[in-house]
């Protein structure tokens, strides 16, 4: 299992290729790429930035491994959701220039899921959104992982199961967010063995936080379980990366020890994935 971590609090404090040298020392093996950047939401940087930018990460031996297209996805103002829309396709693009495998692409939750209809209004909005995805995700030959995010369709393994199957669609995977799942109030190993094959060959988005907030912070530092985290993971053949989105824990780290405080993330990181092995090799003798 590869460790990775999304870019956020180093690419605007270092630039994007001082942030690969970073993760290279620092023993982070992928990055999870943003394309949500205000930077790439513009012109700014053409195919020829992406492809050099896939060059030199290959050159520090940092896989990338997933990209984040930008969200919102949609918006109650139509004109508003369809330029969000372009924007991702673009995104979709960009990542396959990069050479990532998936990019999550977040669940429209423009209306609010609690008044009566709008959950199943919404059902029905983003089977139609993510099929106007599958072509171009076909066409660039990269994936689209579809993420648990609280208080919308998708907030719990039932209802990303259920959204999923119904796109019924080999470009479609799952990213797995596990602070998310904490924060809907579930218990996020259930939800990983829920999820099943369907996570299979998805990603993950790896952060920690006490139940009541979404704080992205550092594994060990709320109160996810992640001993059962990590069986769960093994016991449905999870492939993917562990990868974290813990820029809640690395804001709050003066720029100059950011670095530092990279190489501690590392340490956690890898010795969960080492728990990971464990529970693999368990199921391989039974």
């Amino acid at each position: 299992m590869l460790l990775s971590a999304n870019m956020i609090r180093f690419y605007n404090d270092f630039g994007i290729k001082k942030t690969f040298d970073i993760f290279s020392n620092a023993e982070i093996q992928g990055i999870d790429f943003n394309l949500d950047v205000k930077d790439f939401l513009s012109n700014k940087y053409d195919k020829e930035f992406f492809i050099d930018i896939k060059k030199y990460a290959k050159e520090k031996g940092v896989a990338i491994c997933q990209a984040h297209a930008p969200f919102p996805p949609s918006y109650v103002e139509e004109e508003k959701s369809r330029i969000r829309f372009m924007e991702i396709v673009e995104a979709i693009k960009n990542a396959s220039i990069l050479g990532a495998p998936m990019i999550v692409v977040h669940p429209c939750n423009h209306l609010d899921c609690k008044v009566d209809n709008n959950e199943e209004i919404l059902f029905d909005y983003n089977v139609k959104f993510y099929k106007k995805l599958e072509p171009y995700a076909k066409e660039y030959g990269v994936k689209i992982a579809i993420e648990n995010i609280f208080d919308t369709i998708t907030g719990t393994a039932d209802k990303l199961n259920k959204l999923y199957d119904a796109l019924n669609s080999e470009v479609f995977t799952i990213c797995f967010d596990v602070g998310h799942s904490f924060v809907e109030g579930c218990i996020p190993a259930e939800e990983i063995k829920k999820l099943g094959y369907r996570l299979v060959d998805g990603c993950t988005h790896v952060h920690d936080n006490s139940g009541d907030k979404d704080s992205h912070t550092l594994p060990f530092y709320g109160k996810i379980d992640w001993e059962t985290v990590m069986e769960a993971l093994a016991s449905i053949g999870y492939q993917g990366d562990f990868n974290y989105e813990a820029s809640g824990f690395i804001k709050d780290i003066p720029v100059s020890l950011r670095e530092e405080g990279l190489k501690y993330m590392a340490k956690i990181g890898h010795y969960l994935i080492g728990r990971f092995e464990y529970y693999k090799t368990l199921n391989k003798k039974d």
